[in-house]
């Protein structure tokens, strides 16, 4: 009976283990990033912003200094590519509308030579 009770401890003191775990790696949540899509959204960046460079390939984060409104607005420009710092992967900016929303608009999406998005810029949000 006493192997028992030991057995049962162990598998909630595990799965608790396990819950806690899940929670520190999460990170801090979506609330966070505020994910760079439109060209508005660069315009409005400035030289000394910093933005991260997310890479699905090789599943880094990377932070990129803009040193130029020119800089920022090269990053989303239709057919540039850009290189990730970590795994120097080369990946292609495209524009994907979408027409389904009323106000039409432009999502600015960045591709691998397969067509399959494979990275975003993001900065950090603001604290409210």
């Amino acid at each position: 009976m006493k192997t028992i009770s030991n057995t049962v401890r162990l598998v909630f003191a595990t799965a608790a283990l396990g819950v806690l775990a899940s929670f520190v790696y999460a990170g801090p949540g979506p609330q966070y990033w505020a994910t760079q899509n439109r060209e508005a959204q660069f315009k409005q960046l400035k030289a000394g912003d910093k933005v991260a460079y997310v890479c699905n390939q090789c599943k880094t984060v990377s932070e990129i200094p803009i040193e130029s409104a020119a800089h920022a607005m090269g990053l989303c420009k239709e057919g540039a590519t850009i290189t990730c710092p970590s795994c120097k992967k080369t990946t292609k900016v495209v524009r994907k509308e979408k027409r389904n929303d009323p106000p039409a608009h432009t999502e600015v999406v960045y591709v691998n030579e397969k067509g399959e998005e494979c990275g975003f810029f993001a900065v950090a949000a603001e604290k409210k």
